[in-house]
């Protein structure tokens, strides 16, 4: 090969890469910009990198003051300093404008480490970078917003921020907007806008927690508050945002029933009973945002988690006789006879109506599969309930569900020691006679029953000697029979 050859070859090689490395480069620039921040006593370093070539960073001190074209810095407050600094493709630049004081600015332009005319060359490319940079940073944003919303309102404020390309940016600017005197049909149409344009959870959730307070003076405001937080995809984000709301206490009972709604959109079992409990210990709830709560417990799939958020409510002063059925009716879902049996047991504390002591019993006979929890809350039942009318029928009902003889045995001869009438004693003794086939435990059972019915009538004697009769054994059959005077 001449030397010809080799050269066009090698040029040819040089074109393939250079053209390779730009089809890179537009890959590269296509992806998703890093964004850095930090502020450091007074000073702020903002590093964006655009892909591997084009990278630039900025710092700054003090106030800085852009123009109306954003395409030069117009001031900068005394002592301060700005300082642009961009590298592509081996090729780097810098321009440094410093405040001289009495509104003095020395501007500097370097190409590498050289220092070149700023008015003829740094000049133009500090206007062909600015308005990148305005877009991507927050440098000069509270001169900008005041610009727009002097020649705009707020309107065209809002138009600026669709057209930032950073979530950091766009709430900061957010931010700068709030501190304006905006009417509630601004404020709903700021909120509306946050939901629609940061995707990022961490910055929604910061700007919806940003005074807050603002954003519930009206029902119309508190609507459109919620739909931005349903924006929110991470139940921590969307928790921390509810629990912020749920400590300030200027909230009405009726706005935070209304921001209950946002609970909607939380999946997590932990995070959800985090709110609830959370709610419990921050507010006095009235008897609606009561059942509201319990409402939203059914949300929670986890028998824990849910058993927490009832066991708190039921401790809360404020619960009333008329929040009670539709706690019994959260209960339906829980899984764990362990669970469902703590919380009956705390329920069964409270003085019950007949009506909802029958609701629990039947939810007990047919949820609890455990004999030995079973036996336990209607163990309780009969220590702090009374068992009138109807619900002895209903009692017995929820024992038929018991299969063992040793806890049905165990649950009839707690009742034994109440004093229950006639007609209920005559229900008992067949209960237990068709129930209990171990004549062992039906023995002992009908002994225990003995004094009430030697107190009784005789239909009822006779209902004993009926009994006694499914008893097979000689002797147990004689020990129970005996107990009869």
């Amino acid at each position: 090969m001449n030397l010809v050859s080799r050269i066009i070859i090698t040029n040819l090689f040089k074109v393939v890469l250079l053209i390779a490395s730009l089809l890179f480069a537009t890959s590269i620039s296509a992806q998703n910009t890093s964004y850095a921040v930090n502020h450091t006593k007074g000073k702020t370093t903002i590093k964006v990198q655009n892909g591997v070539f084009d990278n630039f960073s900025i710092n700054y001190e003090g106030e800085i003051t852009l123009s109306n074209d954003d395409k030069d810095v117009a001031a900068i407050s005394d002592g301060g300093y700005l300082e642009i600094k961009k590298s592509a493709f081996g090729s780097r630049r810098r321009i440094v404008i410093e405040s001289e004081g009495n509104g003095k600015l020395n501007k500097k332009y370097f190409v590498g480490s050289s220092r070149k005319n700023f008015d003829s060359e740094g000049k133009k490319w500090l206007g062909e970078i600015l308005p990148k940079i305005v877009k991507t940073t927050t440098l000069g944003a509270k001169g900008r917003v005041d610009r727009f919303y002097k020649q705009g309102g707020a309107n065209m404020v809002f138009k600026e921020i669709r057209s930032l390309e950073s979530d950091h940016v766009k709430s900061a600017y957010l931010k700068l907007i709030l501190e304006k005197k905006l009417s509630p049909k601004e404020m709903e149409s700021l909120l509306r806008l946050a939901g629609e344009e940061i995707k990022s959870d961490h910055y929604l959730a910061e700007l919806l927690r940003y005074k807050q307070q603002n954003f519930f003076a009206s029902n119309a405001l508190i609507l459109a508050y919620i739909e931005a937080a349903k924006s929110i995809g991470s139940d921590h984000y969307a928790t921390v945002v509810l629990n912020t709301a749920i400590e300030d206490g200027n909230l009405s009972d009726d706005q935070i029933g209304k921001l209950f709604k946002i609970t909607t959109g939380i999946d997590s079992d932990h995070y959800m009973s985090q709110v609830l409990i959370n709610v419990m210990k921050k507010r006095e709830l009235n008897a609606t945002n009561l059942n509201l709560l319990i409402e939203n417990s059914k949300q929670i799939g986890s028998d824990h988690y849910k058993a927490q958020v009832l066991i708190k409510a039921l401790e809360l002063p404020g619960l009333s006789k008329g929040n009670y059925n539709s706690f019994i009716g959260t209960l339906e879902d829980i899984q764990s006879d362990h669970y469902i049996t703590t919380v009956l047991s705390k329920l069964l504390d409270k003085g019950l109506n007949s009506n909802e002591l029958s609701e629990l019993l039947t939810l007990a006979g047919e949820s609890i599969g455990s004999d030995h929890y079973l036996v336990e809350v209607l163990s309780k039942v009969v220590d702090r309930q009374g068992l009138d009318g109807e619900n002895m029928d209903v009692y017995i009902q929820a024992l038929s569900s018991v299969s063992s003889d040793h806890y049905a045995s165990v649950a009839l001869i707690k009742l034994a020691r109440k004093n229950i009438n006639s007609g209920q004693l005559i229900k008992v003794l067949q209960n237990a006679s068709a129930q209990i086939s171990s004549d062992h435990y039906l023995s002992e059972t009908l002994v225990a029953f003995s004094p009430s019915v030697n107190k009784s009538g005789d239909n009822v004697k006779e209902a004993y000697r009926t009994a006694c009769k499914s008893i097979s054994s000689e002797t147990y059959f004689g020990r129970a029979l005996r107990a009869l005077k």
